[in-house]
């Protein structure tokens, strides 16, 4: 899809997991607070992704795992997590999860 939105959405309503999956996507980076992953797209910039567990179990003790897509200069896992919250990596240290 050649518009930039309407892309956004297909991949969206695809699945992030899905979508790395199936295009042969393999993870850059990963530490304790998540895997980075990254791909190449023709003609866009990079889809670049760190899937992170919650560390909050569900009613039937599973874990959920979400997809948080960050700029395409993100290079590590927790530089990817700390942009989610405005932070520089070096400033994302959190004394507590929930």
């Amino acid at each position: 899809e050649e518009n930039a939105e309407l892309r956004r959405v297909m991949l969206e309503h695809y699945g992030y997991d899905r979508f790395l999956k199936e295009s042969g996507a393999e993870p850059v980076h990963r530490d304790e607070t998540g895997v980075l992953w990254r791909i190449e797209l023709e003609g866009d910039e990079p889809l670049v992704m760190v899937e992170v567990v919650n560390s909050t179990p569900e009613p039937d003790g599973t874990h959920r795992t979400y997809w948080l897509r960050v700029p395409p200069h993100t290079w590590t896992a927790r530089e990817g997590v700390a942009w989610t919250f405005g932070l520089e990596e070096s400033e994302y240290a959190p004394k507590r999860e929930t």
